[in-house]
């Protein structure tokens, strides 16, 4: 007895323990704990931290250079027989055996070329920023699309767990008739199997339910386990957007067309990336100017002094850069036309996401009818049955029949509810969720 209860009470505070390790999450806080934790966006974040490095070094000047020849006179020339002037009797270290360079020369950027270079690393650097929005947005797509699959996972379950109740009911029902002599075997057995089946199935939707949560969890990047809210009302978020998306989507085609135009990542990144490109045409421009060097020289020979200047000058014969300043242009033309194509790409799946969204808007205010339709029917059938006026078989095509409606329904507002994050996507809104 004492062995029972100690293995109730570590069962229960098992349960206990499970239940507050798991978060239960709503799409908002879904897409939140993605843009916390999620490892591919720390990936990619680190291209800004790059891009930014790589401003620093466009913004060095260059250093200066110090050049140094110092000469000794070892021996006497070759057919004198007396000493140099000035040089009898003293060592070879000595400053009258001794000539000595010391030449200290700097770069000079007459042409600007490091502001050029600034200006595109700045480019380059709100490029990388613009990119990694661009990537959120279509990690919190893909992270919203997993989570609706594991709600519509649980949706599935619950409704399974339901029919099999409502089944397993009337098993004990017929149980009961049968010891009474009110229904044959063969009913009892009917029932029976369909209340399997629901058993059957209610264990791999169970598995499936667990399949999606692990996926969802990789994605939002959390070691603990969690679950999605079975009424997480993600059709009607609290917007602060004037052009609110609502149920009904209030705004136009046009509306949202002309919001997607200007808010959406892939605008931006095209947007930059033009920009990059320019700056770098202007960039490779004036890289083709020759490079230009100048400094001092202070150069004592044998003990005579020496002073005098420095300069070179590279002369642009056959390397003008010409290679670089023609793959600039065609880049420039390149983001050019991408960012055309992205501007009609937009106007297609807006319009295709607001069409199925007020679509299945549509489906969803019909089946309401239709559920409630469904319900009356199974009562009235399941009424009648009790009282000996219907068959067992009506029963169960009542209940075949509701089950299958029940299933249409939550499909068609799972499929409302992907076209409302599609649509989200499409406007680029998703990353302001």
């Amino acid at each position: 007895m004492i062995l029972r209860k100690i293995i109730l009470y570590l069962g229960c505070m098992s349960t206990l323990l499970t239940a507050s390790a798991q978060t239960t999450l709503t799409l908002r806080q879904t897409l939140q704990q993605v843009r916390e934790n999620s490892p591919a966006l720390r990936v990619e974040r680190l291209n800004v931290n790059a891009a930014q490095a790589d401003q620093v070094t466009a913004n060095l000047r260059p250093n200066p250079v110090l050049n140094n020849q110092t000469l000794f006179q070892l021996a006497q020339p070759a057919g004198t027989s007396a000493p140099l002037p000035g040089a009898e009797g003293v060592g070879v270290l000595n400053r009258q055996r001794r000539q000595f360079w010391l030449q200290a020369t700097k770069e000079f950027d007459i042409h600007n070329k490091r502001l050029y270079r600034n200006r595109f690393a700045e480019a380059s650097t709100n490029l990388a920023v613009q990119s990694v929005a661009e990537t959120e947005r279509g990690i919190l797509f893909d992270a919203a699309n997993r989570y609706l699959d594991a709600w519509y996972a649980r949706v599935q379950l619950a409704l399974l767990q339901r029919a099999k109740a409502n089944v397993d009911t009337l098993v004990q029902l017929n149980k009961v008739r049968l010891k009474n002599l009110v229904i044959t075997e063969t009913d009892l057995t009917r029932t029976q199997l369909i209340s399997d089946q629901y058993d059957i199935q209610t264990r791999t939707a169970q598995q499936d339910v667990r399949n999606r949560l692990n996926e969802l969890r990789l994605v939002v990047g959390v070691a603990d386990t969690i679950n999605v809210a079975l009424n997480d009302s993600i059709i009607n978020p609290a917007f602060t957007n004037p052009l609110s998306l609502y149920p009904t989507v209030t705004a136009s085609a046009d509306s949202l067309l002309r919001i997607a135009a200007t808010s959406r990542t892939d605008v931006r990144v095209a947007e930059a990336n033009l920009e990059t490109a320019r700056r770098n045409v202007d960039l490779q421009q004036v890289l083709a100017k020759p490079r230009n060097e100048a400094g001092l020289i202070w150069n004592p020979q044998n003990a005579v002094p020496y002073a005098g200047v420095f300069l070179t000058l590279e002369l642009p014969v056959y390397s003008r850069n010409q290679g670089e300043i023609q793959k600039s242009r065609v880049l420039q033309e390149q983001a050019g036309q991408a960012a055309k194509l992205i501007q009609a790409r937009i106007r297609s799946e807006v319009e295709t996401a607001y069409q199925s969204f007020a679509t299945s808007r549509q489906n969803i205010d019909r089946y309401v009818g239709i559920r409630r339709d469904a319900d009356r029917v199974l009562a009235s059938v399941r009424y009648a049955y009790l009282r000996g006026a219907t068959t067992l078989i009506d029963l169960l095509q009542a209940q075949t029949s509701w089950f299958d409606t029940q299933t249409a329904y939550y499909q068609a507002l799972y499929t409302h509810r992907q076209n409302y994050v599609r649509l989200l996507y499409a406007t680029g809104q998703i990353n302001t969720y």
